[in-house]
């Protein structure tokens, strides 16, 4: 179930991403195109109950993301986890100020914000702003083709589709960047020329003003007092929603960490001793999947779902065992289910070992690849990676 909720709420929030990744590629051709293709595109999400699901998601996979960190057992992890996990906590922070922006523009300034004016604002007011947008970008999408690429590399259409998912991971963002450079310039340009009409149009003389009474005048003053108070204090209460949901994220991961360090200082203290096969024997605290330990002792082990428990390809046999390891999970049952593994089969993304002493054997060569898996499923399977080799 919550594996599902990952990828249900993670897809909503790509398909966003990339709805507004490929509205601002229309800046290849014109600004108005891009307002034009933002009916189309991006307004949609506006609307419920587009809306609805689009924040909903975003808060299930807020919570399944830290979730996931406090149980993590260690911070030893691979390249794609590691920049997957990073991207991920940077999303919010980067993104906070423009989705606050947005949401002040409509609910407290009262005007919708075009593209006209979002790239007049990025380009011309606060460029360090359009930088921040450039990085969003780039993290985001980092981030949500790591998780989907994980998923999709072990089905059995991938071998059929990557051709395609390839060229579209890179082609999106590069349109989207090209674009939005394209529409800057092209707003630049039209700033240029409005100042250059201006400086080259005759001052038209100035009719006398009538003057005016001093109640009139202080009226007046009085007036612009009050503008000048009503746009401090919307500006104000922008900027205080905006630190407020940075401090309100900042807390959560802090108290994720803290509660994952006191997780971890009651869950481990005693010693299990691994033995492989033809392979390494070594001493380890408890606490750790299996999975993790080979990590943590630079094994190399299959694990083409990155420790998911959707793959099966970090199976091992249990030739030893004592004590028994615990139960098998739901995770896990389906996934050896599905494999017609036998009970002396356990996943070790899953399986997390008691103190005692285990032996295990790898079935799966650590280098095994989607296309092997394939085949895998199919019944050919990889020599197992302990096993002796063929003509030995």
């Amino acid at each position: 179930m919550i594996r599902n909720l990952r990828m249900l709420s993670g897809t909503v929030l790509l398909i966003f991403v990339t709805s507004h990744l490929m509205n601002m590629a229309f800046g290849l051709i014109s600004v108005n195109a891009v307002e034009e293709a933002r009916r189309y595109l991006t307004g949609p999400w506006s609307y419920f109950p587009l809306s609805l699901i689009l924040f909903a998601s975003l808060l299930v996979h807020l919570a399944l993301g830290l979730q996931s960190l406090y149980k993590r057992n260690t911070l030893r992890m691979s390249g794609y986890d590691r920049l997957q996990l990073i991207s991920g906590l940077l999303v919010i922070p980067l993104l906070a100020a423009h989705v606050v922006g947005i949401w002040a523009a409509k609910n407290i300034y009262g005007f919708d914000p075009t593209y006209q004016i979002i790239l007049k604002y990025f380009w011309l007011d606060v460029p360090l702003e359009g930088l921040r947008q450039v990085l969003v970008v780039v993290v985001a999408w980092i981030h949500g083709c790591i998780g989907m690429f994980s998923w999709m590399r072990i089905k059995p259409w991938w071998r059929r589709t990557s051709w395609f998912v390839y060229p579209f991971v890179v082609a999106v963002p590069v349109l989207s960047l090209l674009g939005f450079v394209d529409a800057g310039n092209s707003v630049i340009a039209e700033q240029n020329r409005i100042i250059e009409m201006q400086m080259s149009d005759e001052t038209p003389a100035q009719e006398e003003q009538p003057e005016l009474s001093e109640a009139e005048l202080a009226a007046q003053e009085e007036a612009a007092r009050d503008q000048t108070a009503s746009v401090q204090a919307k500006v104000a209460l922008q900027k205080t929603i905006l630190w407020s949901v940075l401090a309100v994220y900042t807390v959560l991961v802090a108290l994720t960490l803290i509660a994952r360090a006191v997780r971890l200082r009651h869950t481990t203290g005693g010693i299990t001793t691994i033995r492989y096969l033809k392979g390494p024997q070594f001493d380890t605290q408890i606490g750790a999947s299996l999975l993790e330990i080979a990590r943590l002792h630079d094994i190399p082990h299959a694990n083409l779902c990155r420790g998911r428990g959707r793959c099966g390809t970090c199976r091992l046999r249990i030739l030893e065992a004592s004590p028994a390891l615990p139960e098998v999970g739901e995770i896990e049952r389906k996934t050896l289910d599905r494999l017609n593994c036998g009970p002396d089969i356990r996943l070790a993304c899953q399986c997390i070992p008691t103190a005692g002493a285990l032996a295990i054997e790898r079935l799966v060569a650590p280098d095994v690849t989607p296309l092997d898996l394939a085949d895998q499923i199919r019944g050919d399977q990889p020599e197992a990676a302990d096993a002796e080799p063929a003509n030995a």
